[in-house]
């Protein structure tokens, strides 16, 4: 029977066959289902061991306080005894915390563990030089991601499986209707598609990092999952964060449960029921926040997987065209506008609103910029690359900077900066400085961007790492100097906006000339950095012996 199913798989996925094959070992399943079950006990004996215990009626002397008893003031717990002497222990919220607790470890644990043995399989693989093997291979893209994905932590499934009987019957026993505790599965499944497709695209695209990869991605995940269960719904666009984990189908699944007038499960419901997506009431609505999480996640995955297909087989090519990144950032901007409406007018909504566009963007910057080698074949040969049915983009070379995959992409994150801010402006022109923000925000992109496909045509070794660290150092030294200095925004609003980005909306007393001197300078740092790149790109252009004739 195992042969067949084994035979079936083989069939279906050859890469999930091999995967499979090569870790489902006896040994293997039982250290994963040994530590599985020790972690579960732990869990269970130490909250366990929160319960109190009734000392002998002749010793009872000082009232016992105590969060899982039965009290008649919550706010002031004082155990009450039965008939038999025994404090009334209130098991419903006892369960709760368990199945609270248990949520949370194990997502994270799936997350986290997850990612990293996805990056570090891949950058095994890329090490043995079999990843090679695998792009020869008849297979298609999606059925070796789809391999990956299910084959590389088939053993975190086992132990996870492994917790199920107990996690449902602490959340039955906790009261929790068993339809929501099938949505957070579903939720945990959609977040771990999400995650799981980002650390196989990370992987791929970052092979320069070494063995650095999965500790990097799992730190990272790491500190992005802890945050989403910890952080209390702020009612802006932070709480997209929320909603991009199982966090949120977690935090409506037990807000109303029970009464949390005693207990300390404040820091996970906090606000959740206040949450706002373009004013439905995602809050009060334990299905409405299940599906827009759901449909979060699916979304970001669809576009994951987008890159994978495309750069899995060709590792010189751009992980997204330029037509699929305005279809990218048209379908994410309404994602955190929908949240950021919930307070169009708080500084810390823009704030927010502005860092989760920086990650998109930078993103977007290292998904668009072509390679060196790339870029140098269509500066030369531009004319023959492009089709004979598109003849209209040599006549016009702006269309090939638009819709060129090899183009360099400084004009398509402009048009993504440019659709990014005309879905935004119902919310940021009611700011205070909102259209002078909004233009030293499109300068600041724009400037990472050039001096990314600067690196990545450079002549120099390790091009990916040098753009890398220069854009990141342009993006966080910045602050932290200027911080340090004890320069604060108010004392010199010139620097700040000249280098640090969204920090023009939450200036309220600037003139207008400072927004002007600012714009000025970076407008000028901007064309500076473009002629190099024309200048560089007209060199390029060049034919060999036209070369050789200068050089005489």
């Amino acid at each position: 029977m195992i042969l067949n199913i084994l035979d079936q798989i083989g069939n279906w996925n050859p890469q999930l066959f091999r995967e499979i094959k090569g870790r489902l070992k006896i040994g293997n399943i039982a250290i994963a289902s040994i530590l599985s079950i020790c972690a579960q006990l732990l869990l269970f004996w130490t909250c366990r061991t929160e319960i109190p215990i009734a000392p002998p009626a002749g010793e009872y002397n000082n009232p016992t306080y105590n969060k899982f008893c039965f009290s008649l003031d919550a706010n002031n717990p004082i155990c009450l005894r039965d008939a038999a002497g025994n404090f009334q222990i209130n098991w419903q919220y006892w369960y709760l915390e368990l199945f609270v607790y248990l949520s949370i470890f194990s997502a994270i644990a799936l997350l986290v563990a997850g990612t990293y043995l996805l990056v570090s399989d891949l950058d095994q693989e890329e090490r043995r030089g079999t990843l090679n093997f695998i792009r020869l291979s008849p297979q298609s893209a999606k059925t070796i991601f789809l391999g990956k994905i299910l084959g590389v932590p088939i053993l975190l499934y086992l132990a996870a499986i492994l917790t199920v009987p107990l996690h449902l019957y602490s959340g039955l026993t906790a009261q929790i209707p068993l339809h929501q505790i099938l949505c957070f599965y579903g939720a945990i499944a959609a977040s771990c598609a999400l995650f799981y497709s980002a650390a196989m695209l990370f992987g791929l695209t970052t092979s320069w990092l070494g063995g650095f990869q999965p500790w990097l991605a799992g730190a990272a995940v790491l500190i992005f999952t802890t945050t989403a269960f910890n952080l209390p719904s702020p009612r802006n666009a932070a709480d997209l964060i929320t909603f991009l984990s199982p966090a949120a189908v977690l935090k409506y699944s037990v807000n109303g449960v029970i009464e949390f007038g005693n207990s300390n499960l404040h820091w996970l419901i906090k606000n959740c029921e206040n949450v706002k997506w373009f004013n439905l009431p995602i809050g009060n609505s334990f299905a409405l926040s299940t599906i827009l999480s759901l449909s979060i996640c699916g979304v970001l995955t669809y576009w994951m997987w987008q890159g994978w297909q495309r750069r899995f087989p060709n590792p010189s090519s751009t992980v997204l065209s330029k037509r699929q990144s305005y279809l990218l950032v048209f379908s994410c901007q309404p994602i955190i506008l929908g949240f950021a409406l919930q307070s169009p007018g708080g500084t810390d909504n823009i704030t927010f609103v502005f860092l989760l566009n920086l990650v998109v963007f930078v993103g977007l910057i290292a998904a668009l910029t072509p390679e060196r080698q790339a870029l140098y074949d269509w500066a030369r040969y531009r004319q023959q690359i492009v089709p004979s049915s598109h003849k209209l983009w040599r006549r016009y070379p702006m269309l090939d900077l638009i819709w060129s995959e090899k183009s360099p992409a400084i004009i398509a994150i402009a048009l993504n900066l440019l659709i990014s801010t005309l879905i935004l402006t119902p919310l940021l022109l009611g700011e205070n400085n909102g259209l002078f923000g909004i233009i030293v925000w499109l300068n600041l992109i724009a400037i990472y961007a050039t001096v990314a496909q600067l690196f990545l045509f450079a002549k120099i070794r390790n091009q990916a790492v040098w753009a890398v660290c220069t854009v990141g150092g342009a993006i966080v030294l910045p602050p932290i100097i200027l911080s340090m200095l004890s320069l604060t925004p108010e004392k010199n609003p010139l620097i700040w906006m000249s280098t640090v980005p969204f920090v023009g909306l939450g200036l309220e007393n600037t003139s207008g000339h400072i927004f002007l001197l600012s714009a000025i300078g970076q407008w000028t740092v901007l064309v500076l950095l473009n002629l190099q790149l024309s200048r560089q790109l007209k060199i390029a252009g060049e034919s060999a012996s036209k070369a050789l004739l200068r050089a005489r």
